[in-house]
C-alpha cells in the first residue's frame, strides 16, 4: 500500500462484490477482494424492556456509606421491584425471605409511631414489613447477635412488640440476626434471584417436563434439562419451578445440575421431612 495514502484508503468501497477497486493509484502488489461475504444478520425483535417497580421504602437508604454496607437491589419475579437495605445482614435476610412461597411482598424501611402521647409519639423504623399469603403482616427488625449482648435492645423491642399488636400495625414482631442465616438457603436465594426473569416458552416446556414426573418421583436437574432440549434456558426455567415449589429438592442443598428434584404438586404424597421450609415469620395465631 506504498502508493495509497491514508485518505484514499478510508474511502475505498469494499461493499461492492467485484474484484475491481475504485480508481486509485496503482498498488505495489495484487489485492484479493473477498466476494462471498454473508449478508448482515438481522436483529431478532425482542420484548420491550420493563423497569422494576419502585422501592416502597418510607425513607431512602444512602447509596453508599463509609461506616457500613448499603445495597440497592432488584428482587421479586420477572421485572421485579427495587429494594434497599442498610447492611449486608439485612440484605441477606431480604434475599432469603424473597424466595419463600408464603411471602407475597416485602416493604423495607417502614416507620412506626407509638406511645401514650399522640402529640409526641415515639418513632421506630422497621427494617422490613413482610406480608404473607394468608394476609398476615410481620414487622421485622434485623440486628447482629453482638448487639444483643447487653439485653437493652431486647428489652426495648419487648415494649415495641406490645404496641405493634395493640395498634394493629402488624400481627407480630420478629427479630432476625446472623444466627438465623442458613448458608444453603442464602446461596439458593441468590440463584433464584438470578433466574427470576420469565421465559414463557421455556417455562411452558419445563412445566410439561416437571408434570411428566410421578408425584413424589424425582430425577436430577441435568436429566430434566436434557428432556427440555433447551440447554441453559431449560435449566433456568426448572430452577424457577423449584422456587415456586412445583419441583422440590430431595435434600437441603445448594442447587446444582446433579441435584435431584421431585414433583411436589401433591405434597401429601411426600415425606414430612421433605415439606418446604416455611418462613420463620409464620404469623402468630
Amino acid at each position: 500500500m506504498s502508493n495509497l495514502d491514508h485518505d484514499d484508503f478510508l474511502f475505498l468501497d469494499f461493499s461492492k462484490r467485484s474484484t475491481e477497486l475504485p480508481s486509485t493509484p496503482a498498488l505495489d502488489h495484487p489485492v484479493d477482494v473477498v466476494t462471498d461475504i454473508p449478508p448482515p444478520r438481522r436483529h431478532q425483535p425482542t420484548a420491550p424492556m420493563a423497569l422494576p417497580k419502585p422501592s416502597r421504602a418510607e425513607r431512602p437508604v444512602p447509596a453508599a456509606s463509609l461506616a457500613h454496607c448499603t445495597t440497592h437491589a432488584v428482587l421479586g419475579g420477572d421485572d421485579g421491584y427495587r429494594i434497599q437495605s442498610e447492611s449486608h445482614l439485612e440484605f441477606s435476610h431480604q434475599m432469603i425471605l424473597n424466595c419463600f412461597p408464603n411471602v407475597i411482598s416485602i416493604q423495607e424501611q417502614v416507620f412506626f409511631f407509638f406511645g401514650w402521647n399522640p402529640k409526641f409519639p415515639i418513632e421506630r423504623i422497621f427494617d422490613m414489613v413482610v406480608t404473607l399469603n394468608c394476609g398476615s403482616r410481620v414487622a421485622v427488625t434485623v440486628k447482629p447477635e453482638v448487639r444483643l449482648v447487653s439485653g437493652e435492645f431486647l428489652k426495648d423491642m419487648g415494649e415495641v412488640a406490645w404496641w405493634v399488636k395493640k395498634l394493629g400495625f402488624a400481627d407480630e414482631l420478629r427479630l432476625l440476626t446472623d444466627a438465623d442465616l442458613d448458608p444453603v438457603s442464602l446461596e439458593n436465594a441468590k440463584i433464584f434471584a438470578a433466574v427470576r426473569e420469565i421465559d414463557a416458552e421455556a417455562d411452558a416446556v419445563a412445566m410439561d417436563v416437571a408434570m411428566s414426573l410421578p408425584h413424589g418421583g424425582g430425577r436430577s436437574l441435568r436429566e430434566l434439562v436434557d428432556q427440555t432440549s433447551l440447554a441453559g434456558r431449560g435449566y433456568r426455567a426448572l430452577v424457577r419451578l423449584v422456587r415456586r415449589d412445583v419441583l422440590r429438592l430431595a435434600k437441603h442443598e445448594v442447587i446444582k445440575p446433579k441435584s435431584v428434584v421431585m414433583n411436589a404438586t401433591n405434597p401429601a404424597l411426600l415425606p414430612d421431612h421433605l415439606s418446604p421450609r416455611r418462613m420463620i415469620l409464620s404469623a402468630a395465631a
